[in-house]
């Protein structure tokens, strides 16, 4: 066994990740005396690691060696360093409900800790999960679904779909049952105080106290928000055309970044 503390943040989706990210890069050299932050980035192993995760939840027989042998090079990488060290991204617990067949929460999380916990040895994690009211909540996710995902039913449909989900309480209980309870914290979105710098939880825990967080700089606006009814119903209809994913993506960027136009008059329809 090592000394060196190592907290792995799974997510969950919809509960500040972005935001928390983009804070962490932002203070990655006034923390880089106490922090190790790995946080997904474009080419970065930890962005690697959890879209794995998402695959291999899905998929666990096709995508579980693609997966421990990300699991292994994470292990490599945290080698000659004592700090404190956090992986963070918000797909480690898995696929989000309303991404392909996946109605339950997480429901592939206990093979995904057992991976991590074989093969992060002898490197012995703590595990954060941050919550959120789960009606607020879905109502989120199904927006997500919506906007990146390719879901293509109504919100009805989809409360109707996840109504026999499992609750918080179940994914804490299992989690502790996996690796113990003084190994897991679950964090309430609701109960960070400051939203210009997120995440207040988790860096308390990881030891900074709250004059250290305070010092740091906060962020201005949030991210990765949600569409706006009308944009929402737009791409919605879009995603019942099965278009090609580069088109696709190609439209959705152009409905997310122009959301003024679905704020009046009638609703348009991608199929006129």
């Amino acid at each position: 066994m090592t000394s060196r503390r190592v907290i792995v943040h799974i997510g969950a989706q919809k509960t500040g990740s972005t935001s928390l990210h983009r804070f962490l890069a932002r203070n990655r050299d006034a923390l880089a005396d106490r922090l190790d932050i790995r946080v997904p980035s474009k080419g970065s192993l930890t962005r690697e690691l959890g879209r794995s995760c998402t695959l291999f939840s899905m998929r666990p027989a096709k995508h579980e060696a693609d997966l421990v042998a990300l699991i292994e090079q994470v292990r490599e990488e945290l080698g000659n360093d004592d700090r404190v060290c956090i992986i963070s991204h918000e797909n480690i617990c898995g696929a989000m409900m309303g991404r392909s067949d996946v109605r339950d929460v997480f429901p592939r999380l206990s093979d995904i800790i057992r991976l991590l916990e074989i093969h992060l040895a002898p490197y012995v994690p703590d595990y954060v999960l941050y919550t959120r009211d789960m009606e607020g909540w879905k109502r989120s996710v199904y927006n997500q679904a919506v906007k990146s995902d390719g879901y293509t039913g109504t919100l009805e449909e989809f409360l109707s779909e996840t109504e026999n989900s499992r609750a918080w309480a179940a994914v804490r209980s299992e989690m502790e049952s996996l690796v113990g309870a003084a190994r897991v914290r679950v964090f309430a979105l609701e109960d960070e105080t400051t939203a210009g710098r997120p995440g207040r939880q988790l860096l308390g825990f990881a030891g900074l106290s709250d004059d250290d967080i305070d010092t740091l700089e906060p962020l201005a606006g949030r991210s990765n928000q949600s569409l706006n009814p009308k944009a929402l119903e737009f791409m919605r209809q879009l995603n019942q055309l099965a278009l090609a994913q580069p088109a696709r993506k190609q439209v959705a960027e152009l409905i997310k970044n122009n959301q003024s136009l679905f704020e009046d008059g009638p609703m348009p329809s991608p199929k006129a």
